[in-house]
C-alpha cells in the first residue's frame, strides 16, 4: 500500500470515528429497528454487501492514487447542517440520511473525485439501510383493498366494502399493515437495485428495471390477497389466516421475484471492462499533501455539530411541569374520560386530558396531549403516534383525509378521520398546536418544531382530537364537533398558551 493510501485510510478511519460518535443514538435506533422490525431486517446485509463491492473494485482502485478535495468538506458542511436540522426536529429518518452523507462526504474529501466515482454504487447502495417506506403504508393498504374487492367482484363474490374492511356472505376481512405489501416492496426495490447494477451497463435498462422491481410487488400483492381471501372462501377461514397465509405470501414472492430475475437475465449486457488507467502527470506523481487537514477538518465538523446538539438540548429543556385543566364551555356539560372505549394512541406526551362533554344529549369527545422536551421514544410527530394503534383489537380507521375549516374568523387545517367498532361509529377531527400555530401536516410540523427550537429555545407542542358519534352519516357528528368547537376553541387556545408559559 502506498504511502497516499496509507494516509488516506487512516484520515477515513478518524472521519468514521467521528461521525459514528455523533450518531451513536442513530445507530442504536436503526439497529433496534432491524431487529425487531422484520420489514427492515435486511439492513443487516447492507453494509457487507456495500464492502463487498467495494472490493470487486480492488484492481482498479489499486492502481489509482488518492487525491484529497476540499469540495468533499462542503458537502461535509451540508449535511451536518441536515443532521443538526432533523435532531432540532426529532426527525430521525433525517439524521439516518445525513449520517450516510457524511460516510459518503468524507470518502470525497479524503480520497478525490475520481476514486469517489468508482465506488459511487457502493456508497449509494449504503442509503437502502435507512428504515423508510411507513408513510406508505396507507396507500399501499387502499391499493391492494382496492384491488381484492374488484378481483372478488370480477369473480362474481358480493362485497361490502368500508374503508380497508370488506365483508363476504362467509367472513369478514381487512387489510392490515402486516398486509400493505410494504415489505415486499423494500424487499425487491433492494434486490432489484443490487441487479440492475450487477447485470446490466445501460442506465435506461437499469432505470426500467428498479421501475419493474417497484411495480411488481405492489400488484403481486393485491394477488395474494385476493388468493388468500378465495382460499378462505372456497376452503375455510382457518385456512387462510395465521401463520398459513404469511407463508403462502413469502412463497408466492419468493416465485415472483425468481420469474422477474430470470427474464431480466434475458436483457443481461457483458460485464464493463475495466477502465483504462489515464497515464500520470508529473504534477500527479508527487506525493498527495492534505490528508491531514481534511481529516482535522472532517472531525472537526462532527464534533462541533455533538457539541453544539448538546448544548441546544440543554438550553431548551424544561423542568416545568406540565399543568393541564379541563376548560369550562358555557353550555356543554363536562365529565373525565374518553367517550365510549377509544383513546387516541398517542405516546410520551408529558400531560395529557381527556374528558367528553354533552349538550342536547349530543356527546362529544376532547383529547389533548401535551409535548415537552421531545426525544426519541417521546416526540408528538412520528409514524407510531395515531388514532388507531395498528394492532387494535376492537377499533379501525376506515378512511381518512385533510381539510380546511373556518371557525371564529380563524382557519384551521385538520385530519378528518372516520373510525368503527363492533357497535359504534366516531367522525374524529384532529391537529397540532406547534408555536402558537395550528397545524395537520406532519412534515410542516417537524420543520416549525425545528425552527421554534433553534430560534425561541423551546419545543412545547399539541394534539388536538375532537370525536362525536354518528350512526347514518359523519354529517350528524359534525354539526356537533363544530357547535362544540365554536364555544371551546378560545379557551383550548388559552389552556395551550398557560401550559407553554405564554402570555
Amino acid at each position: 500500500m502506498s504511502a497516499d493510501w496509507k494516509q488516506a485510510v487512516a484520515g477515513l478511519i478518524l472521519a468514521f470515528a467521528a461521525i459514528f460518535w455523533l450518531n451513536a443514538e442513530v445507530i442504536r435506533f436503526t439497529v433496534h429497528i432491524w431487529t425487531y422490525n422484520e420489514t427492515y431486517t435486511h439492513g443487516y446485509l447492507i453494509f457487507p454487501i456495500s464492502a463487498w463491492l467495494v472490493w470487486r473494485k480492488r484492481s482498479i482502485l489499486a492502481k489509482m492514487r488518492p487525491r484529497p478535495e476540499y469540495s468533499g468538506l462542503l458537502l461535509m458542511l451540508l449535511c451536518s447542517l441536515a443532521w443538526q436540522l432533523g435532531h432540532q426536529a426529532d426527525t430521525m429518518v433525517v439524521e439516518q440520511y445525513s449520517m450516510i452523507g457524511m460516510l459518503a462526504a468524507s470518502v470525497w474529501a479524503l480520497l478525490g473525485r475520481k476514486i469517489s466515482k468508482q465506488i459511487a454504487f457502493p456508497v449509494f447502495f449504503l442509503f437502502l439501510a435507512v428504515p423508510i417506506g411507513e408513510a406508505f403504508i396507507p396507500w399501499l393498504m387502499d391499493f391492494t383493498a382496492d384491488f381484492t374487492v374488484k378481483a372478488l367482484q370480477l369473480t362474481g363474490i358480493p362485497v361490502f366494502r368500508e374503508g380497508t374492511f370488506f365483508s363476504l356472505p362467509d367472513g369478514n376481512w381487512s387489510v392490515v399493515e402486516a398486509c400493505s405489501g410494504l415489505r415486499y416492496l423494500i424487499s425487491s426495490l433492494t434486490l432489484g437495485i443490487l441487479y440492475a447494477y450487477l447485470t446490466y451497463r445501460s442506465f435506461i435498462r437499469k432505470l426500467v428495471f428498479i421501475a419493474i422491481s417497484g411495480i411488481v410487488p405492489i400488484f403481486a400483492n393485491g394477488i395474494r390477497a385476493y388468493m388468500i381471501v378465495m382460499i378462505g372462501h372456497l376452503a375455510g377461514i382457518k385456512y387462510a389466516t395465521g401463520i398459513d397465509h404469511l407463508i403462502y405470501g413469502w412463497l408466492f414472492f419468493g416465485l415472483v421475484m425468481l420469474l422477474l430475475f430470470w427474464i431480466g437475465s434475458f436483457f443481461r449486457e457483458p460485464e464493463e471492462a475495466a477502465p483504462e488507467i489515464v497515464r500520470e502527470t508529473a504534477e500527479e506523481r508527487q506525493p498527495a499533501s492534505g490528508f491531514a487537514l481534511n481529516s482535522v477538518l472532517l472531525v472537526a465538523i462532527s464534533g462541533l455539530c455533538g457539541i453544539y446538539s448538546i448544548a441546544l438540548d440543554k438550553i431548551i429543556e424544561t423542568p416545568h411541569p406540565v399543568m393541564l385543566s379541563a376548560p369550562i364551555i358555557p353550555g356543554w356539560e363536562s365529565h373525565p374520560g374518553p367517550l365510549y372505549d377509544w383513546t387516541p394512541h398517542f405516546l410520551g406526551s408529558k400531560a395529557r386530558l381527556s374528558f367528553h362533554f354533552e349538550k342536547n344529549a349530543l356527546p362529544v369527545s376532547l383529547y389533548i396531549g401535551y409535548y415537552r422536551n421531545q426525544h426519541q421514544d417521546a416526540e408528538l410527530v412520528t409514524s407510531t403516534n395515531r388514532l388507531v394503534e395498528s394492532r387494535d383489537p376492537v377499533w379501525g380507521n376506515i378512511g381518512e383525509h385533510s381539510r380546511r375549516i373556518r371557525m371564529n374568523g380563524e382557519e384551521i387545517p385538520l385530519i378528518q378521520a372516520r373510525l368503527k367498532s363492533t357497535n359504534h361509529r366516531l367522525l374524529v377531527w384532529s391537529w397540532y398546536w406547534i408555536d402558537g400555530k395550528w397545524v395537520s401536516n406532519p412534515y410542516l410540523a417537524k420543520i416549525l418544531e425545528a425552527e421554534s427550537k433553534m430560534i425561541s429555545r423551546r419545543d412545547d407542542a399539541a394534539v388536538i382530537v375532537l370525536a362525536a358519534p354518528y350512526s347514518n352519516t359523519p354529517d350528524e357528528a359534525e354539526k356537533t364537533i363544530r357547535a362544540f368547537l365554536a364555544s371551546s376553541l378560545p379557551g383550548i387556545r388559552k389552556m395551550l398558551q398557560g401550559a407553554a408559559g405564554e402570555p
